[in-house]
């Protein structure tokens, strides 16, 4: 009776809910071929360690405030956005990270950065979509190549650049567009 009451403690004890650790996730995604922007952005989901309890799900991208073409020659203002659920689910994830909190405060602090550049802030040279993911990536200490500025207007071939710079780090979407890039380039 006694062996029977340690099996059932044990058993209890083995199949009690373990709370897991939180965990933030930042994705980097990229949609191009659209008029709708931002064509680079990232993504955040998941709970802080700090507040496990509260779950996060919003993105970030740096997009001109309104469309004109004068953005083809000059800086125009510029903000941080957030793309709606159904832009997310149609564009193309690449790479994905799991954050520390510090981390996901240093994203914050990048986002925060952009967000309160001085206006005119979107630049289609020097500042647009793909600059604000390459300064994400940097935040989390990846390493960065701006210095090609055919890449800096293509947020896809620019983040797959950043996983071919960065092996190893993250995990790259599955059957997604990045994996089959990489693939073709062996």
């Amino acid at each position: 009776m006694i062996l029977r009451g340690k099996i059932l403690f044990l058993l209890a004890l083995l199949l009690w809910p373990v709370a897991a650790p939180a965990k933030v996730t930042l994705t980097f995604y990229s949609h191009e071929l659209s008029n709708y922007f931002p064509h680079g952005f990232v993504r955040i989901t998941g709970a802080t360690d700090a507040a496990p309890d509260t779950q996060i799900d919003t993105n970030y991208g740096f997009t001109p405030l309104k469309l004109s073409a004068g953005l083809l020659s000059h800086p125009v203002p510029g903000e941080i956005k957030a793309a709606d659920p159904q832009y997310v689910r149609h564009s193309d994830s690449h790479l994905s990270l799991v954050l520390t909190d510090e981390q996901y405060d240093q994203v914050l602090a990048i986002v925060h950065k952009w967000e309160t550049l001085p206006q005119p802030s979107y630049d289609l040279q020097t500042r647009n979509c793909v600059f604000f993911v390459g300064d994400v990536a940097r935040a989390l200490g990846m390493q960065v190549d701006d210095s090609q500025p055919k890449l800096m207007r293509r947020p896809r071939s620019y983040i797959i650049n950043l996983i071919r710079l960065n092996p190893g780090v993250g995990t790259v979407t599955p059957g997604g567009r990045a994996e089959r890039a990489l693939e073709n380039t062996h």
